[in-house]
Parts: structure tokens; sequence; C-alpha cells
């Protein structure tokens, strides 16, 4: 073989390998979208938000004042206006005056 016949031969041989790098960068290409497709990156978790829609009992509750703390709570509030003021009803009156009998007979 003289030296122009191999050097054509190791052109057609470096343009067969680049050839076939193109092909194989082309499906690694398709092989990598494949993949993402089938195994997307996870998300970072976030925090479950529960929600409920309203019922009818809960929109008359709020319509009338409800607040949703405990009725302890409400009556202590309740306790230190009744310092201030005497704008309690009756019911929360007999209440607070049991509250405070019960820890009274509690103390003895």
């Amino acid at each position: 073989m003289t030296d122009d016949q191999i050097n054509s031969f190791v052109e057609r041989v470096v343009l067969s390998f680049e050839s076939i790098a193109s092909a194989l960068e082309g499906l690694n290409e398709t092989y990598r979208r494949h993949f993402e497709k089938l195994y997307p990156e996870r998300k970072e978790v976030r925090e479950a938000i529960v929600t409920r829609v309203p019922s009818e009992e809960d929109r008359i509750r709020e319509a009338h004042g409800n607040t949703g703390e405990p009725l302890d709570e409400w009556l202590s509030d309740v306790e230190r206006e009744e310092e201030q003021e005497e704008d309690i009803g009756v019911r929360e009156r007999e209440w607070l005056d049991a509250q405070r009998r019960g820890a009274a007979q509690r103390g003895n």
C-alpha cells in the first residue's frame, strides 16, 4: 500500500468515526429526553393544605359571631370585660358564677 492509499483509508475511517459519533450523540440526546420524561426530577415536598367548603351551619355560626375559640377562652375574655363593664347575658353570668363557686369549693 502506498502512502496515498493509507492516507485516504485513514481519512475514510476518521469520517466514519465522526458520523458514528454524531449518530451516538443524537441517540444519547433521545435517551436523555426519554429518561427525563419517564423519571422527572422530584420537586420539594410541600405541606398539605386541607380545605373544605363551609356548610350552611358554618355560615350561620359565622354570621352569629362564632370565632371558633373554646368557650372557656371566650368567657375568660368576658370576665375581663365584665370587670370593665356589665354587658354580659344572664346565662354567661350564671356560668361564671358556677365556675367561681366550683373553684372556691375546690380551694377548701
